[in-house]
Parts: C-alpha cells; sequence; structure tokens
C-alpha cells in the first residue's frame, strides 16, 4: 500500500507571506496619521517603527529567556538584518522626500523582486525562466498603475533622480534583507532576527536622525495609541510573519507577494480616506492580485496523484 504524503509547511508560509503584505499595507495609513498627529518627520516616525517594534519583540523574547545568542553567527544575522532594514528605512523615505511617494514606492517595491531574480540567475549561471519573469511582469505593471505618477510640482530634475537612486538602494536592501532573512537559521529564529535584528538598526536610524530631526512628540492618548498599532501590526508582527515565511517560499516568491502592500494602502485609502475609485485602480490592482497568484508554489504531484513538495519554480 502507497504511504500516503502527509502536508508540508510550505503553503503555510507563503500564507505567512501573504498575511505580512496585509498588514504593511495598514502602515501607510497607520504611518502617515502618526505623523499627521505628533508632528514627527518621516525619518523620526522609521525610528520609532524600528525601535518600538524590535523592542516590543525583544521584551518577549526576554519574559520567554531568550537572550541574545553569542553563537557568532547568529550574531551577524541579526546584525546585518539591523543595517539592512535601517539602510531601507532610510534610503526608502529619502527617495520619498526628493522625488515623490508614488515613484519612491514604485521604484522600490518593483525593482526588488527583479534583484533578487537577477541575483539568482547569476549565481546559478542561467537565464530566469518565462515562468519566474511572468509575475514579475504582472507585479509591476500592476504597481505602476496603482502608485506611478509624474513628481511633484516644481520638483527639480536632479533631485528626481536623486530620488529615484535612493529608493533604487532602498529595492536592493530589502531585496538582499529578504535573501539573507531567506537562508536556514543558525542559532536563531525569526522572532529573535526581527526583535533583535529591529532594535539594533532602530538605533542606527536614531543616531542618524537625532542631528537632523527631533524624536520628541506630546504624548496624547492618539498619539501612544498610534505608536503602539504601528510598531507591533505592521512592523513587529508582519515582519516576523515575513521572516518566518522566507524559510519556505524564498526569497523572490516573498518580494513578489510584498506587492500586496500598496494594494492594501491603496484599498485603505479609498476605505478610510475617500480616495475615488478609478479604472486605473481597479486594473493596478488586478494585476498585483494576479500577479501574487502566479508567484505561489505550486504542488508537484506524484505518479498515482499524491501530493508531493510545492514546486518553488523562483529557487531553482
Amino acid at each position: 500500500m502507497t504511504a500516503r504524503t502527509e502536508p508540508v509547511p510550505a503553503p503555510s508560509g507563503f500564507g505567512l507571506l501573504v498575511v505580512a503584505g496585509l498588514l504593511w499595507g495598514t502602515g501607510g495609513v497607520s504611518g502617515a496619521a502618526l505623523a499627521e498627529s505628533s508632528g514627527l518627520s518621516a525619518p523620526a516616525v522609521a525610528t520609532f517603527r524600528l525601535a518600538l517594534g524590535g523592542g516590543l519583540l525583544v521584551l518577549v523574547l526576554l519574559a520567554r529567556r531568550r537572550w541574545l545568542p553569542r553563537d557568532r553567527h547568529a550574531l551577524r544575522r541579526i546584525a546585518v538584518t539591523g543595517v539592512l532594514v535601517a539602510l531601507f528605512q532610510a534610503t526608502y523615505f529619502g527617495g520619498v522626500a526628493l522625488a515623490s511617494v508614488s515613484i519612491a514606492t514604485l521604484v522600490t517595491i518593483g525593482s526588488a523582486p527583479m534583484i533578487v531574480v537577477l541575483v539568482q540567475s547569476l549565481r546559478r549561471r542561467r537565464m530566469p525562466t518565462v515562468t519566474q519573469v511572468r509575475p514579475l511582469a504582472l507585479g509591476v505593471a500592476g504597481l505602476g498603475l496603482l502608485v506611478g505618477g509624474p513628481a511633484a510640482p516644481g520638483t527639480d530634475p536632479g533631485e528626481a533622480l536623486l530620488g529615484i537612486l535612493l529608493a533604487l538602494c532602498a529595492g536592493a536592501s530589502f531585496a538582499f534583507l529578504s535573501m539573507v532573512a531567506g537562508r536556514p537559521h543558525r542559532g536563531t529564529d525569526a522572532p529573535m532576527v526581527t526583535g533583535y535584528g529591529f532594535l539594533f538598526g532602530g538605533l542606527l536610524l536614531a543616531a542618524c536622525t537625532v542631528p537632523f530631526a527631533p524624536l520628541t512628540f506630546e504624548p496624547t492618548a492618539r498619539n501612544l495609541a498610534l505608536v503602539a498599532f504601528f510598531a507591533i501590526f505592521p512592523t513587529a508582527l508582519a515582519w516576523t510573519l515575513y521572516f518566518g515565511g522566507l524559510a519556505h517560499a524564498g526569497p523572490a516568491v516573498a518580494t513578489v507577494v510584498a506587492l500586496l502592500e500598496p494594494l492594501t494602502a491603496t484599498v485603505l485609502a479609498v476605505l478610510l480616506l475617500g480616495e475615488a475609485v478609478t479604472v486605473t485602480l481597479v486594473s493596478g490592482g488586478t494585476l498585483l492580485l494576479l500577479s501574487v497568484v502566479d508567484a505561489r508554489p505550486r504542488p508537484v504531484r506524484g505518479i498515482r496523484g499524491a501530493r508531493a513538495q510545492p514546486e518553488n519554480r523562483f529557487s531553482r
């Protein structure tokens, strides 16, 4: 009698990435509300996001007696994560300031999966396949329809170009962060990397932000609630789920699924901020959803139809 294969965790890993992308989408609305309510600058908001999100996870880890690891490989992974996530936040918001939110988002999120596939193809010395390129093309086209737009009126062309270069750096930082986190864990796991890594990244970002922008704000109930929401849901929880799903789905799939972030942000803007629903928005959102569905790992069936390991077309 043929042994029945049990379901493997990879589909749930893809599900973790989907939930992470949806949670990230709430960060745009909550981050903008926090900046407007508290008067904090964008780099200051990003600093609070990393430092408090990572700090909350560290408190949970310490309560469970999970101290900072002493293994040098684990420490190196945490340090690299902190540097990359701080660089990602700094260059992204720099791109937003010099170009525009739409252009910076388009370049950052659109370039990340392309960089991952390019690096993986160079490592394996083979051209990307059609099934690898197709979700990227769908995603970038959808992202362009969803958030693409001209620079703000009066923007200096030189500053806009510099903003695009910074957004490319942000996309590269996110891509390499995903590739580092997608490697097998050695002496650590997703919550530990997210907690200690983000706390370290937040401190780095604070050191760069304090000389130029204050980190103080009026501690009203609204401001504290927004800070708590921003630190917990689109940061601590979302990134922990993202790093956890990376182990099963791979960095190329994960960076494509990250396209759910601007889609969720757009839906929230329509529902909460009264943004008009247009054919362009619907078309862009549809293409993004098709991209995410097309990127999911496919189950490979055996001779008798037994379900086997899902096929990750991006990791080959």
